[in-house]
């Protein structure tokens, strides 16, 4: 183990920071704007006359995203930690806003985004962001009994959520709880956070009841031919993707679910597309990129000796782990749909841009983590 690190770290310290952690979600990038033409260019075609609409918007994004790491990156952690109470505030804020007519939009019943001039963005992904660096922030900074931090997680767990719920969007809901119960978790163990689950899971269930088109969810996920023209239509779709691909794939641009078949083909069924063009294979190379990430993120984690530093990189990559856990999960049918995006590869830019800055904190971590070693190397 002793040899296996020390190699790791004379490879890491050839560098300013570990270039996998920008090359992999680089590749993940483009490969998604591929797709995104792909997967909309039966629509693009009719709504603007050429197929490279969407895939072009997305370009754009991707640099702005890239500009917004680069500027993540230049900034240091002691820094991002000051300023973490403030961002809270202000992404706390801008979520609210949403609600208010005159700034938010409402797409699909839910009033999730908002809009500045000719861009609209969701601050839901920056308020994540924020909470992220701020929750890092308060359980490194204070030595406490566990109840005590509980409750002070919880609090700014539960005040983070008003305006996710009101919009509503329960599954950024989900996200935020369970990022900032996986820092607690990491310092004060899985008692309190059990207690919680257990308590919740009866008030959790008369919600899903009481509310019919969450009802209608369930059973749509458990059944989906029970209503295979309306609420379990995005499901048997999503699996037809997924049979015609088989192993090898239909071929690129192939697709015959993007063709009115599959709602959102472009956005939350990407991955759906993916592996109806490219098969199995394309699939297993999606995740397989993921876990590539997941081990270097690991792996510099693992050297951090400072608090805020180790449950910053935790929360950061569980931020665009989850989500990514949640969208294969759905469109697979292991759990119920829930709308998130594919981190990298679905359309939109609010999600692409709060990705890459957490990318660009990631590899300043890594940076000052490579610094610190030849530090002590030295």
């Amino acid at each position: 183990m002793d040899n296996e690190r020390d190699i790791f770290q004379a490879q890491e310290n050839s560098h300013a920071f570990d270039l996998w952690l920008i090359v992999i979600p680089l590749a993940l990038s483009v490969f998604g704007i591929i797709m995104i033409t792909s997967a909309s260019g039966y629509f693009s075609i009719k709504q603007f006359g050429t197929p490279w609409v969407y895939g072009m918007k997305q370009i754009k994004w991707l640099l702005v995203s890239l500009a917004g790491m680069a500027l993540s990156y230049s900034v240091p952690i002691d820094i991002w930690r000051k300023v973490s109470p403030f961002l809270w505030i202000l992404a706390f804020l801008l979520s609210f806003a949403t609600l208010i007519p005159s700034f938010g939009m409402s797409v699909s019943g839910s009033s999730r985004w908002m809009r500045l001039g000719p861009f609209s963005f969701q601050p839901s992904e920056f308020l994540i962001f924020s909470v992220v660096i701020y929750l890092s922030s308060v359980i490194s900074g204070y030595e406490e009994p566990p109840i005590s931090a509980f409750v002070r997680t919880i609090s700014v767990l539960i005040v983070s959520a008003i305006p996710l719920l009101f919009q509503p969007d329960i599954g950024s809901t989900i996200i935020l709880f369970a990022i900032g119960l996986g820092i607690f978790i990491m310092k004060y163990g899985w008692k309190y956070p059990l207690i919680l689950l257990v308590t919740t899971s009866v008030p959790a269930i008369i919600l899903i009841f009481n509310a019919s088109y969450r009802l209608r969810r369930l059973k749509a996920w458990i059944d989906p031919w029970q209503d295979p023209l309306n609420e379990g239509f995005q499901i048997i779709q999503g699996l037809i993707a997924f049979a015609n691909g088989g192993f090898w794939g239909v071929g690129l641009g192939r697709s015959l679910q993007k063709l009115q078949y599959l709602p959102a083909a472009h956005t939350d069924f990407i991955f759906a597309i993916s592996a109806e063009e490219l098969g199995v294979l394309g699939s297993m190379a999606v995740i397989g990129a993921f876990a590539v990430i997941s081990v270097r993120v690991y792996y510099m984690w693992r050297d951090f000796d400072d608090e805020y530093r180790r449950y910053l990189v935790f929360g950061l990559w569980l931020s665009i782990l989850i989500p990514f856990f949640i969208n294969v999960g759905g469109v697979t049918t292991l759990i119920p749909l829930t709308g998130k995006a594919m981190p990298f590869l679905s359309y939109g830019g609010s999600a692409l841009l709060a990705t890459w800055v957490k990318i660009g904190l990631l590899l300043r971590c890594s940076a000052e983590n490579n610094r610190m070693i030849k530090r002590s190397a030295s």
